[in-house]
């Protein structure tokens, strides 16, 4: 049982958690793609608005009309922002009042569409991209941008349209598939920093890991390391693409856990998936721990009736 039963059960529980995870990690991934390119082709499609386009081409329809329309499209969809410039990188239509005027020809988002080309971000804090004030909530939340030029009929560029998503949106993909009560799966960038909300945001605030969230703020490195290096897991996943642990390594709680991550190439993001190894392999551990203790309980009864019974045996012959 121990030595033949026990190691056929257990590589076969092992490969079916291992397949677990690459299925949650490749599924995530798959539904952040979809995801990434809805967004594309709205934003597309908004640049491509006849109403849009009369207006920064002409002026002649009121801005707080189009401010209107871009406003439902946030109440829609659920970005942050929709705004547009013109070819000086002035801010002229925005869902947000306050950026109008605003000159953003320096940002590589409007200095990137303005030549033709469609542009998406990294995640940053909403700050990088409007210049929002300091003292603001949404100031330093994390957020990315797509960007795209706006042409007339002619196809000569009159400026520029971006809409900013703030990371919730990915935050409720990450959501969508449970692995157990320990299980999670979240994104990370290139830099090892944690791009979405961790599920154990709650105790990392308790112990000082962050202060507000864990994206962009928290590195997923092991906390009882001194060489502060990135888990196992991200590293491999930024360094190598898609691979798996099933031995278990410590994740950014510093708890053994099992992972298997998928590096997502055309956005420079990496998914993991993981869950604890008390979790994963418990049932079998306790199996393990039962059958032993079954098999020593024998053990020594065996011994004892051998012992009597030996005894029973030899007295008459001495």
């Amino acid at each position: 049982m121990r030595l033949v039963v026990y190691p056929v059960t257990f590589n076969a529980l092992q490969d079916e958690i291992i397949s677990n995870l690459e299925l949650a990690a490749n599924k995530q991934a798959e539904l952040i793609t979809e995801w990434m390119e809805e967004r594309i082709a709205i934003v597309q499609n908004i640049a491509k608005n006849p109403f849009v386009i009369q207006a920064m081409q002409s002026g002649g329809i009121p801005g707080s009309d189009v401010n209107e329309y871009f406003k439902s499209i946030c109440d829609d969809f659920g970005y942050q922002e929709v705004f547009s410039a013109n070819s000086n990188g002035n801010i002229t239509f925005s869902s947000n009042k306050t950026l109008i005027g605003i000159n953003i020809s320096d940002k590589d988002y409007h200095s990137t569409a303005i030549t033709g080309s469609f542009f998406v971000s990294n995640i940053q804090p909403s700050q990088e991209f409007t210049d929002n004030e300091p003292e603001l909530p949404e100031a330093d939340m994390p957020a990315m941008i797509m960007a795209v030029p706006v042409k007339n009929a002619i196809d000569s560029i009159l400026g520029t349209l971006a809409i900013r998503v703030n990371i919730s949106e990915i935050d409720k993909i990450m959501r969508n598939i449970l692995l157990g009560k320990t299980g999670e799966t979240y994104l990370v960038n290139r830099n090892g920093y944690m791009l979405t909300t961790s599920k154990y945001s709650g105790e990392l605030i308790q112990a000082g890991r962050i202060s507000k969230r864990t994206a962009l703020e928290l590195k997923v490195v092991d906390p009882y390391s001194n060489s502060n290096k990135l888990t196992k897991g991200v590293y491999e996943c930024i360094n190598g693409g898609d691979g798996y642990d099933a031995d278990g390594y410590p994740d950014y709680r510093g708890v053994n856990v099992l992972g298997f991550w998928h590096w997502m190439p055309d956005y420079d993001w990496g998914v993991i998936a993981e869950i604890d190894v008390k979790e994963g392999y418990g049932k079998l551990h306790k199996l393990r721990d039962y059958v032993m203790f079954v098999f020593a309980f024998l053990a020594m009864g065996i011994v004892v009736i051998v012992f009597f019974l030996g005894k029973k045996i030899s007295s008459p012959l001495k």
